[in-house]
């Protein structure tokens, strides 16, 4: 409980922090064109403010997966709550820094993810088999057993029809 408690303080700090940031950069926008290089230098800090808490996103990731034994990693049900909470994070942030989602950085985490957890996730090859006989006989003679009832269904209506000259 303590921990969804800490967890939800983080986000309205981090909420708080990136409006406070973004404003900042707002304002900065409207400034005269010899500002023009502070806001370049403002963009570069919320880039750099972007991938310090996307770093701390991953971190989260990496203490919650940690907790799951690694021969679970594979089983969707038990690290689908784990992955849910790295995207949300990573485009909670990019909203509150009202970056697009998904980006570069976000992207690079989650294939981190995916190539330090679920490397050798691939599907086992499953060979085809064979239905089962009955299965197959009413595959087979369904269709065959249609074909007299649609050639007398032609044959017929072929004699009503008087022909077109």
């Amino acid at each position: 409980m303590e921990y969804r408690n800490l967890r939800t303080l983080t986000h309205a700090l981090l909420l708080l922090l990136c409006s406070w940031v973004a404003s900042s950069v707002a304002v900065q926008q409207n400034l005269t064109d010899s500002a023009h290089n502070e806001t370049k230098h403002i963009f570069k800090d919320i880039q750099s403010m972007h991938l310090y808490f996307a770093e701390s996103c991953w971190l989260g990731y990496t203490r919650n997966m940690s907790t799951v034994n690694s021969d679970n990693w594979c089983e969707w049900h038990h690290i689908n709550r784990h992955y849910s909470n790295l995207r949300i994070c990573l485009e909670d942030l990019a909203e509150i820094l009202n970056l697009a989602f998904p980006n570069n950085i976000a992207n690079n985490y989650i294939m981190m993810g995916h190539r330090t957890y679920f490397i050798n996730c691939t599907l086992p090859f499953q060979e085809l088999a064979d239905p089962p006989e009955h299965i197959l006989l009413a595959l087979i003679l369904a269709p065959i057993s249609i074909i007299p009832f649609l050639v007398t269904l032609v044959v017929c209506k072929s004699k009503t029809t008087k022909p077109h000259t």
